[in-house]
């Protein structure tokens, strides 16, 4: 549908399809050596015809002739791709370290069909796995690869891996300094990270940013600070759901000594007091950022600085292109789940998968702690590295899919100083002056209340059936 694009906001589902289409015509026909088509070449077409005053049927013929021409070609090339065969359209895709189960859906009628791979710039393989065959490629930046799916055998499906950003937002830097651009920030009371900006030359606005969101949202009733024209809808995926909302494709947005000035922004209705306007790694895919939490700087990168030994190195994963996920564990009750957790800087607190440790599990936990007894089997333990976490706070949320499903909240996070390397996909993490802080349970209360009316509700019990005893004793 013309005008509809999918933002994910916090979308734990890894392999949630986005099936991306470009403008593929100039570039197809480049690589394959084809003349541009004829509308290209007009002008010369007419001054041929006044000097040997074609007729109208030999017009026909010549652009009949020209386009037959051009297929053969064309068929020629595709013929020399190599192949992949398949019976069913859904295909995994496994993007460096990222296996994306039933990721891709092959689409004949796109010719070629394009995949994005989520760093472009980090040398890695990249393989399409069907049902029948599989087919890799060591890519490299700026290269595209061009293979054929052969759909039962008969239907000849043209795909491009394309090392290559897609919708990179670019910005440009007000002041030229050979230092690296350094944004300060607040630390809000609910541990996130808000900054201060403008759209469209507007006032002063309170911007979140925060690394679990896959685009640029300005919250509603923000919407009559700034000056936007929205000319198209978009799929918006947050807390509130699946919606369709209104979004203006081309905005300035400043930031400290940036701007950027094609900035596409969704409005969402989701949003707290603290912010008018959420942004996320989606400005920032092609740098390195750090984020100091002693300092209370978020700086903008080129290069890699120059880093010490209280770093540790972790791979990462980008979701779509955008959103980091790190590699580590959780154990509860005996059993430990290896995988992806999303590293994400807007989310309060962490987030387990109910299926692996539920709310009553919480609940049975503080319970136990209450009156004495030992509560380490109803604890859920983190393992990042070689880092360990235990007695953090969570909230359990239904997540769809199979393995580990967890979404890192920044009362964790803050913990940490780190420098995410979006070119190379790695992420630096060093223990900062907040290691040591308690962590703050929003849910705590009512943990207690419950679990105290529980143990009440006990109590009554075993007192209404001992005199009920003794009544019948007498």
């Amino acid at each position: 549908i013309t005008g509809m694009l999918d933002i994910p906001i916090k979308c734990i589902d890894l392999y949630k399809k986005s099936r991306m289409m470009g403008d593929y015509h100039v570039r197809f026909c480049e690589r394959l050596g084809v003349k541009s088509p004829l509308s290209t070449r007009h002008r010369t077409l007419a001054v041929r015809l006044r000097e040997y005053k074609i007729t109208r049927t030999m017009i026909h013929k010549l652009i009949l002739t020209s386009l037959l021409g051009m297929v053969g070609q064309l068929t020629l090339a595709q013929s020399d791709l190599p192949t992949t065969r398949a019976s069913t359209k859904n295909v995994d895709i496994r993007d460096g370290n990222h296996f994306k189960k039933g990721y891709w859906y092959i689409f004949p009628d796109r010719k070629p069909d394009f995949y994005y791979v989520e760093i472009p710039e980090k040398p890695h393989q990249v393989t399409f796995i069907t049902d029948l065959d599989s087919i890799s490629f060591d890519v490299k930046y700026r290269e595209n690869y061009d293979f054929i799916v052969l759909l039962n055998g008969k239907d000849s499906c043209f795909t491009r891996i394309s090392a290559t950003y897609k919708n990179l937002d670019s910005y440009t830097r007000k002041r030229i300094s050979p230092d690296p651009d350094t944004l300060s920030f607040i630390l809000g009371d609910n541990d996130k990270i808000y900054l201060k900006g403008r759209i469209n030359d507007s006032q002063l606005l309170d911007i979140q940013f925060d690394l679990g969101n896959g685009g640029t949202i300005i919250k509603k009733s923000s919407v009559e600070k700034v000056k936007m024209e929205f000319d198209e809808t978009i799929t918006l995926h947050n807390s509130d759901g699946t919606n369709q909302v209104p979004a203006a494709s081309t905005n300035s947005l400043e930031i400290g000594n940036l701007v950027w000035d094609s900035v596409k922004i969704a409005v969402a209705d989701n949003m707290t007091y603290r912010e008018d306007l959420i942004v996320g790694n989606s400005l920032f895919k092609n740098k390195i950022i750090e984020i100091d939490y002693d300092q209370k700087i978020l700086v903008i990168h080129d290069t890699l600085p120059h880093l010490n030994s209280s770093y540790s190195k972790h791979n990462i994963i980008r979701d779509g292109g955008t959103i980091p996920f790190i590699e580590g564990s959780l154990t509860f009750q005996g059993k430990t789940q290896k995988g992806w957790m999303m590293f994400d800087t807007g989310a309060y607190t962490s987030i387990l998968n109910s299926s692996d440790v539920s709310t009553t599990n919480k609940m049975l936990g503080e319970l136990k702690k209450m009156i004495g007894i030992d509560n380490k089997a109803f604890i859920p333990k983190l393992s990042i590295g070689s880092y360990e976490f235990s007695g953090f706070n969570y909230v359990a949320q239904k997540m769809d899919g199979n393995g580990l499903h967890l979404i890192l909240g920044n009362d964790l996070l803050k913990r940490f100083n780190f420098i995410l390397d979006n070119r190379n996909g790695h992420i630096y993490l060093k223990p900062n002056s907040l290691t040591p802080d308690s962590y703050r349970n929003p849910e705590y209360v009512v943990v207690r209340v419950v679990a105290s009316l529980l143990f009440l509700l006990l109590l009554v019990g075993i007192l209404v059936y001992w005199k009920r005893r003794k009544k019948v004793k007498y």
